[in-house]
């Protein structure tokens, strides 16, 4: 695979990633705010939060350049810190 390539796939899910914590992320402000979620991308949408951010975290972070450390930090962030933080504020 080109280089270029694999950034754009590798953006790209990071992207998804940030719009899966979107509405959580809202919530901490009280805004209400719910994409749409088709149900074909559930069982994606799950693997995402559990492995890839943290998976995309350490690519990101063994690239080189300022902005992929910088993502790569936040896709740790949202993973490692918010996941555990959301779930445990969703139970009853």
């Amino acid at each position: 695979m080109h280089k270029p390539l694999v950034k754009l796939i590798i953006y790209i899910i990071c992207l998804y990633d940030i719009y899966l914590y979107l509405p959580d992320a809202l919530g901490l402000f009280n805004i209400d705010f719910y994409p749409p979620d088709p149900d074909a991308l559930t069982y994606f949408d799950a693997a995402m939060m559990l492995f890839g951010g943290i998976v995309l975290g350490i690519i990101l972070l063994n690239s080189s350049g300022r902005f992929n450390r910088y993502l790569g930090v936040l896709m740790l962030i949202l993973n490692v810190v918010l996941t555990p933080w959301f779930l445990y504020k969703a139970l009853p």
